[in-house]
């Protein structure tokens, strides 16, 4: 009888386990989808460590820049469609974000957007 109520209680353990990284994946999944921009509008371009930095990027991808602070991995600029968002990858991006990520950026650091466009 023990070795009923063992397997059991190992089935209900590894349901749980596998209930939890399923959640965990789903919200992984969520919170990527709503940082990829949608089209239009300011994003953050985050540049690769091991790569070319973020100015030059937009710059590759024929982008207007908006905003750089003092480091070089991250800069702000406009999408006018999402073919630039291609190119900005094409030229080397590591991530591209949204426009509510480039906003939270902005306010974070005191930056206001609507003087820099």
């Amino acid at each position: 009888m023990n070795a009923c109520v063992l397997g059991d209680d190992s089935m209900n353990r590894s349901a749980k386990i596998f209930a939890a990284v399923y959640f965990l994946g789903c919200c992984v999944l969520m919170l990527l989808g709503s940082l990829t921009p949608g089209g239009n509008g300011v994003v953050a371009v985050f540049a690769k460590p091991w790569g070319k930095p973020a100015l030059e990027v937009i710059a590759s991808a024929e982008g207007r820049i908006i905003f750089v602070r003092d480091g070089t991995w991250v800069a702000l600029t406009v999408s006018s469609d999402k073919q630039f968002i291609d190119r900005l990858y094409e030229a080397g991006a590591g991530f591209v974000a949204s426009s509510a990520i480039a906003a939270a950026c902005a306010r974070w650091t005191g930056v206001s957007l609507e003087k820099s466009i």
